[in-house]
């Protein structure tokens, strides 16, 4: 059994190379912060409802994404690499930003995909 969800997401996950090379040649801000590469931007699953698959999301651990009324926003994770700040008291950069960002956007799929849920196979 996998130690941690996103060990069951990271190995479903394979590069796409479908993807068009426009989107992964984006503009880059580099006077913004970029998410995607600070350290409380998690990946989690997230039940569909009445579903046993699942889709990827991505919130902020730190708190820093919020609905007008409060509750926690969540974005998908094939938009990560769109979402950037002039600027955020709780960022904490993980590495190069431009080029965490470059291989992301070759990687991230262009929507939603959707899994199945990992099940234990009975010991002998």
């Amino acid at each position: 059994m996998y130690e941690t969800t996103e060990q069951v997401i990271w190995e479903a996950q394979e590069p796409n190379p479908g993807i068009n090379q426009e989107i992964a040649e984006e503009e880059f801000h580099s006077e913004k912060i970029y998410c995607a590469n600070c350290i409380h931007c998690k990946l989690i699953p997230a039940k569909l409802h009445g579903d046993e698959r699942y889709v990827l999301r991505i919130r902020c651990a730190a708190g820093k994404w919020k609905k007008k009324l409060g509750q926690e926003k969540m974005y998908k994770y094939c938009t990560i690499t769109r979402r950037y700040l002039d600027s955020c008291d709780a960022y904490e950069e993980m590495g190069d930003t431009r080029e965490f960002i470059r291989e992301l956007r070759k990687t991230l799929p262009n929507k939603d995909e959707y899994y199945g849920l990992v099940q234990d196979s009975p010991e002998a």
